[in-house]
């Protein structure tokens, strides 16, 4: 729903104020869940001017599945059998050095936890501005633009049941293996419970607010606004989130192999993220707010 409303200032109606309140609200129904594409993802032009498109929602983890290939401390990949060349897989490169083409690794299959923008199921958008005509087509506007974009229905972020089927069948990591290449089984991922993702704490009914200067000029036949606009956020997100990592030592085999290759995968996959917005944009663009 949105309403919006201008209203002339002085006697001539020469200055404007004018503002928008916009909210909007999406959810499954018989059992389904609303697609990613139709959830609601602010920042912009369009709604909070300070903010980078589409920047403005939720965070999680999503859980998923990695091959990682076993390296030896100089940074060289183990191969997976040192008599048969045709066994293993093809190496993570985002390891290490390059490697010799057919060249074959001995991969692990380690449990991944990726930072995601989920969007929100709820929006809430207020725009003020203050409109003063300079000359002909060019008006100066200053704003204030505040929202949320948050999940007010947990049930609604959900893994789908394939992905959900796959990674509970999954056994990760490689405690052991022989000169073919052939793992012990590894072990299932205990935390996997249910199907519903959880957000990343602080990320929720997180208020965002932009406020600025913009210059406006109508360009002719198009009729449309060009603007070059300045924005301060007085709010914004600024935190930083812990990993949620769940790579164990064990999944590794031992020696100085595993060793390294488990540091190293903590290191790649099981990081704290800064979620820092800008605090200052100056931007251009041809649209208008409201």
């Amino acid at each position: 729903i949105e309403w919006k409303q201008f209203l002339p200032v002085n006697k001539n109606g020469r200055n404007v104020l004018g503002y928008r309140l916009q909210g909007s609200y999406i959810t499954g129904y018989q059992g389904k869940a609303a697609p990613p594409y139709e959830r609601f993802y602010m920042g912009g032009e369009n709604d909070i001017r300070g903010f980078d498109i589409r920047s403005v929602t939720p965070y999680a983890y999503i859980k998923n599945s990695l091959q990682f290939s076993l390296m030896n401390p100089d940074g060289s990949f183990v191969p997976a059998s040192t008599t048969n060349p045709r066994v293993g897989g093809p190496c993570n490169l985002a390891q290490g050095n390059a490697i010799a083409p057919g060249y074959k690794c001995l991969n692990i299959t380690i449990p991944i936890n990726t930072l995601s923008f989920t969007g929100g199921d709820t929006s809430l958008v207020s725009n003020v501005e203050y409109r003063i005509p300079i000359v002909g087509p060019v008006t100066l506007a200053f704003f204030d633009d505040f929202g949320l974009d948050f999940n007010a229905n947990s049930g609604q972020l959900q893994l789908s049941q394939i992905n959900f089927n796959q990674l509970k069948a999954t056994l990760f990591g490689c405690p052991s293996f022989n000169n073919n290449g052939v793992c012990t089984p590894g072990v299932p991922l205990t935390s996997l419970n249910s199907r519903d993702i959880k957000l990343v704490p602080g990320t929720n009914f997180v208020p965002r607010m932009s406020t600025g200067a913009e210059l406006q000029v109508i360009l002719p036949v198009v009729n449309a606004p060009f603007r070059i606009y300045y924005a301060y956020n007085p709010l914004i997100l600024n935190s930083t989130t812990a990993s949620a990592n769940e790579i164990t030592r064990g999944m590794f085999p031992a020696g100085g192999a595993g060793d390294y290759s488990y540091a190293l995968a903590k290191q790649l996959y099981a990081t704290p993220y800064l979620l820092r917005e800008p605090r200052k944009t100056f931007r251009f663009t041809v649209s208008t707010t409201f």
